[in-house]
C-alpha cells in the first residue's frame, strides 16, 4: 500500500471519528441541538431545531460510515477502492440535497466541496 492510501484512510478514520464524537455529544447534551448550530455554521441561522437535529443526525450516520471504511481498511491492511467510492458518493449526494433544501450559499458552498 502507498502512502497516499495510507493518508487516505488515516483522514477517514479522523473525520470520521471526530464527527462521531462531536454529533454524539449534541444528541446526548441537554443543550447540544444550540451547540452544533455553532458547528455546523453550513445551515441558515433560521433552520429549526428539527432541522438541526437532522443534520446531526445525518452527520453522525457518515461519521459512522467514514469511521468504519477507514478502520475496517487499517483491520485487513488492505485498501478497498470500492467502498471508499460509495462512501464518497453517499456524501456528496447528501451534501448535494441539503444544498438543494436549503438554497443558502453557505450550505451550496459546502456541497459543491
Amino acid at each position: 500500500m502507498d502512502w497516499k492510501q495510507e493518508i487516505f484512510r488515516c483522514v477517514f478514520v479522523a473525520f470520521g471519528a471526530f464527527e462521531v464524537l462531536a454529533n454524539a455529544s449534541y444528541l446526548i447534551m441537554n443543550n447540544g441541538i444550540e451547540k452544533a448550530y455553532k458547528q455546523h455554521g453550513e445551515i441558515p441561522k433560521t433552520a429549526s431545531r428539527k432541522q438541526m437535529k437532522i443534520k446531526v443526525i445525518c452527520m453522525l450516520t457518515a461519521g459512522c460510515l467514514f469511521f468504519v471504511c477507514g478502520s475496517s481498511s487499517f483491520i485487513t491492511r488492505s485498501f478497498n477502492n470500492t467502498a471508499y467510492l460509495i462512501v464518497l458518493i453517499l456524501f456528496a449526494l447528501y451534501a448535494a440535497i441539503e444544498g438543494q433544501y436549503y438554497k443558502f450559499w453557505k450550505t451550496r458552498g459546502f456541497s459543491i466541496a
